[in-house]
């Protein structure tokens, strides 16, 4: 009888889906107003959190969110969640309670009307040209001066199913030691299984996630990109390893 979790699974993602769209379709007035009109890309963050947290409420997904310590909500900083999902970008806005834009993939941007947005409300990097990504950091940098956070993916990408965790690249840690700004790891252990890559696969519910106590790069014992980028990738790692994940 596996065919009807197939297909309540499969029911399920349409269902996502349209709530994704009838939030965005409600939110794209303002949205517009504050990218070509009257720019203002802290108004614009705040209105991608609640266009992700309606979506996620109306999809039946309901972060649990375990705190290390309290974000300072004026505060700024750069997010290193890993990724298994392509939930993970609605999840963070939705729980993250500061505004923050993302590192993304340039083949987003061609989405017709999304891509549009997505384009002018995120550095958009592509990694296979080196003097683009090196554009894309700046422009990062630019963002964290004017006072918003930046969440990027260290792993680069939704790796294969089969690995566990991807080796990080440097590029976050890099930008944190360069601004001088915390880095926030954030463990998500069960988008995998949740929402994963096959689209007949899924299921709503409780979605775990920790957020970990900022790192300043200033206080590690030699402040290197390599320890900075190793101290993420450890406290990621045995978190999910506390949690089970496969």
């Amino acid at each position: 009888m596996k065919w009807i979790g197939y297909l309540l699974s499969s029911l399920w993602r349409i269902w996502f889906l349209i709530v994704f769209i009838l939030a965005f379709i409600v939110f794209i007035p303002a949205l517009f107003f504050f990218t070509a009109i009257y720019k203002n890309n802290k108004i614009v963050c705040h209105l991608t959190r609640y266009w992700s947290k309606l979506t996620l409420f109306f999809s039946f997904i309901y972060p649990r969110i375990e705190w290390e310590e309290k974000l300072d909500r004026k505060g700024h900083y750069i997010f290193c969640p890993n990724h298994v999902s392509t939930l993970d970008i609605p999840f963070v806005l939705a729980i993250l309670p500061v505004p923050l834009q993302f590192m993304g993939k340039s083949e987003i941007a061609k989405i017709p009307l999304f891509g549009y947005f997505y384009k002018n409300n995120a550095v958009i990097v592509d990694r296979g040209n080196k003097r683009d990504a090196y554009a894309a950091f700046l422009k990062a940098g630019k963002k964290l001066t004017s006072g918003l956070s930046m969440c990027l993916f260290p792993e680069g990408g939704i790796p294969k199913q089969d690995i566990f965790l991807k080796q990080f690249r440097n590029g976050p840690f890099r930008l944190a030691i360069e601004q001088n700004i915390n880095i926030i790891p954030i463990t998500m252990p069960d988008n995998k299984n949740m929402f994963p890559q096959e689209y007949f696969k899924g299921y709503p519910g409780i979605v775990r996630v920790k957020v970990h106590k900022a790192i300043d790069p200033i206080t590690l014992t030699e402040k290197t990109i390599q320890n900075l980028n190793t101290s993420v990738y450890n406290t990621i790692f045995e978190q999910l390893n506390a949690y089970g994940s496969k």
